[in-house]
């Protein structure tokens, strides 16, 4: 037997930002937890973590388009550094979520937000080229960039 092969596609989508803050007060932030802190409208529910916040291995869910759970796996955990999540959108999609961080000029930090696209439906394929589009994707960082450097900043 061999196994049966269906052509998908796959695309993905990335962008460079600055934030205030060094790597160190960034990093914290892009925990499932923390998330709370900075960005509004955020909600999941936290499957396992041994710490209680982001950590290799740790599974969270979220509600996505069409009352689809989405189930979040942090694949990679490299504090200060890097964070990737693993997302398996019900049958619809699968998306790697990478957030390198370096360190920049002025104890900011430059975010590297990619994320690699690979649906698995129709329905799948359609909703993420619409929300996840070149345009969509940038508002949606812009809204990140923003959401962090309102967070960090001072007397914030």
């Amino acid at each position: 037997m061999k196994p049966k092969w269906r052509k998908g596609e796959r695309f993905e989508r990335t962008r460079t930002f600055r934030v205030r803050g060094t790597p160190a007060q960034v990093f914290p932030l892009l925990c499932p937890v923390r998330e709370y802190d900075w960005l509004p409208g955020w909600a999941c529910t936290m499957r396992y973590s041994e710490s209680g916040v982001a950590e290799k291995d740790a599974v969270f869910t979220t509600n996505e388009a069409l009352h689809q759970e989405a189930v979040w796996t942090t694949v990679t955990y490299q504090p200060d550094t890097l964070i990737e999540y693993l997302i398996v959108n019900g049958k619809n999609a699968v998306v790697r979520l990478s957030i390198s961080l370096e360190p920049a000029e002025g104890g900011s930090t430059e975010l590297n937000w990619r994320m690699l696209f690979t649906p698995i439906s129709r329905m799948g394929a359609r909703a993420i080229r619409h929300r996840f589009s070149p345009e969509g994707f940038r508002r949606m960082l812009d809204a990140r960039e923003s959401e962090l450097n309102a967070y960090l900043a001072p007397g914030a």
